[in-house]
């Protein structure tokens, strides 16, 4: 018996062989093909590069990109690819949370992070993918130019690499960085626990000042003014440096054993009609951050798989927050629950069942994709107060377009506001469509805190002042026996009703507390006689700080039946913003060399 076993045994492990021989020995096609992927119980290696500012349209089109040409032919092609945020640390914090940039506590509107932003990010964002890694027995490396990765300036947080180098206070840095990545592929040679480099160069990121010589590589007979042929100069000089890399992977046997995603954070606006943003009024030609345009979120990904067996194109939509999860995937983590990206594995694989759809958010906006039509909205959803803006909330208009009907976006259908829509005479379907946009949006979008005040009145004339220093106050439910006068920072509610009444509002967007005052018979309820929160406490027990006070969680308190008026705060306390915080001087010299401030 144990001889006929060991007979099966054998003519299993020698059938399990030829197989392996036939998937290796298989080519591949225009069509991703995985059978061959080698995914072992021994993990490999992962390379993330990140060209800044590169566009979706720029590799394999202008004769700069000859080492990207060879590498997109080896490996899985996105031809539709789309970030989540159209600046770097947001879209560098979606790369590495697999969540949309307000879903951490590091704001997407201005340059300095406060002490506040940073402690929320340690507190609530306890494994970002290095750290993941890192648990997971990888040895991390960060080698590039992205000052939003160190909390050293006030600009960035520190997401967790066992080593750092970051060349954002160097000019000419684009050498340097080759240079020491090519140190840190020495020492990771050495090593036996797998590696994750992050490798991120900065060029072609304005001001575009490529070597001498890398523009006259460009081969196009588009007429290229100077900016772009700049640009492109710069992406030439970043793919031979890239070139340099691959080498360097291969002559240390690495190139086989890595996973290698090459990407960009965002993209760069060179359409004229887009040169001043309509939601932030900026100039933004040549520039980036200011509006969710293609130009601005469709970017390059391109992917090799260890063994470099499987190539081809993925022409549907995908995200920037797909990465995070298709690393784990591929390395055989697991994937956690709370993030918002879906792995590329299926895609790969030819078994996606379900279309992705697009969320994004930048400054002055977000947006909703679904294929080839997105709807932009401008908003001041997650605006913060300080130089830019004072706690004024304007007019809030929609841009919706169809690539395929308009591929630059240059005629966008301008909507002023979703209420207006029936008065447009649009066609219903496309009329629906805009709707259920405009829902994918609120629905997507973190929920703002939500105000309650429960009134048992004693009167016949009830009336409660409603009043906010910055933002605006909107009205999420009341009963329909009341007058309701709305002026933005003051709302003044009156009724006549003898019954008990609960009216609800936000403060939009979230960045100051509101207060209020409840007349009976215009005589003034005294604070003492207001019970908050959860616990039912008197608001006179609280003159500082006392936001906990209000809170009642999810959960709905036990209102008193003696109580006259009862407040409470439901979803979580507000974002503090009082603190301002002004750029160092390093942090200015970066910014101003990168081109971000002038």
């Amino acid at each position: 018996m144990k001889t006929e076993s060991l007979f099966i045994k054998t003519k299993l492990l020698l059938l399990l062989a030829c197989l392996s021989f036939f998937f290796l020995c298989k080519k591949t096609d225009s069509v991703p093909n995985t059978e061959s992927v080698p995914l072992t119980s021994e993990r490999y290696n992962v390379l993330w590069i990140v060209i800044d500012s590169l566009r979706g349209d720029i590799i394999g089109r202008y004769g700069v990109t000859p080492n990207l040409d060879l590498f997109q032919k080896n490996a899985v092609s996105f031809q539709y690819h789309l970030v989540n945020a159209a600046w770097t640390r947001p879209s560098t914090l979606v790369f590495f949370t697999g969540k949309y940039a307000s879903a951490n506590p590091v704001n997407f509107w201005d340059y300095p992070t406060t002490k506040s932003e940073v402690d929320a990010f340690y507190r609530t964002e306890k494994k970002p993918l290095p750290k993941l890694l890192k648990e997971n027995s990888f040895v991390t490396y960060m080698v590039g130019n992205n000052p939003f990765l160190t909390d050293k300036y006030g600009l960035g947080v520190d997401v967790g690499f066992d080593q750092l180098y970051d060349f954002s206070n160097y000019s000419e840095d684009t050498r340097k960085i080759t240079k020491k990545t090519f140190e840190v592929l020495e020492e990771i040679a050495t090593h036996e626990k797998p590696f994750f480099l992050f490798l991120n160069y900065n060029d072609p990121h304005k001001p575009y000042t490529p070597p001498s010589g890398f523009t006259d590589r460009i081969r196009t007979n588009e007429v290229l003014d100077e900016k772009k042929e700049n640009y492109l100069g710069e992406v030439a000089f970043v793919d031979e440096e890239l070139g340099k890399v691959f080498e360097t992977l291969k002559t240390k046997n690495l190139w086989d054993n890595t996973m290698i995603l090459i990407t960009a954070d965002h993209g760069e606006v060179m359409n004229a009609a887009h040169a001043i943003s309509p939601f932030t009024g900026t100039n933004t030609y040549y520039g980036h951050g200011q509006d969710l345009f293609l130009e601005n979120i469709h970017v390059p990904l391109l992917i090799k798989l260890p063994g470099n067996l499987v190539k081809g194109i993925v022409s549907d939509m995908t995200r920037s927050i797909d990465l995070f999860p298709t690393i784990l995937d591929y390395l055989g983590l697991t994937i956690p629950k709370s993030i918002h990206g879906k792995s590329l594995r299926p895609l790969i694989e030819k078994t996606e069942t379900i279309k992705r759809t697009y969320y994004g958010e930048t400054r002055f906006t977000q947006g909703y994709g679904e294929g080839s039509e997105f709807l932009l909205q401008r908003s001041y959803r997650f605006h913060e107060l300080g130089k830019f803006w004072q706690g004024s909330v304007g007019s809030e208009f929609y841009l919706y377009s169809d690539v395929k009907k308009d591929p630059n976006q240059e005629n966008p259908l301008r909507i002023s506001n979703i209420a207006s829509l029936k008065d447009m005479k649009l066609n219903p379907s496309l009329e629906k469509k805009i709707q259920r946009f405009w829902k994918q949006i609120r629905s997507m979008e973190p929920k703002l805190p939500l105000y309650h005040l429960s009134i048992q009145p004693e009167s016949a004339e009830t009336e409660i002042q409603i009043r906010v220093p910055s933002g605006t106050i909107r009205m999420a439910s009341i009963p329909d026996d009341v007058i309701l006068e709305e002026k933005g920072k003051f709302v003044s509610v009156h009724t006549k009703r003898m019954k008990p009444f609960e009216i609800s509002f936000e403060v939009y967007p979230d960045v100051s507390f509101p207060e209020f005052d409840v007349l009976f018979s215009k005589k003034q309820i005294p604070k003492s006689e207001i019970f908050t929160g959860y616990f039912g406490v008197s608001m006179d027990s609280c003159h500082f700080n006392c936001d906990l006070l209000y809170e009642s969680g999810s959960k709905r308190p036990v209102i008193h039946p003696n109580a006259k008026v009862y407040f409470w705060k439901e979803g979580g306390q507000k974002k503090n913003y009082s603190s301002k915080q002004e750029l160092g001087t390093d942090a200015l010299e970066i910014l101003k060399k990168q081109g971000y401030v002038q």
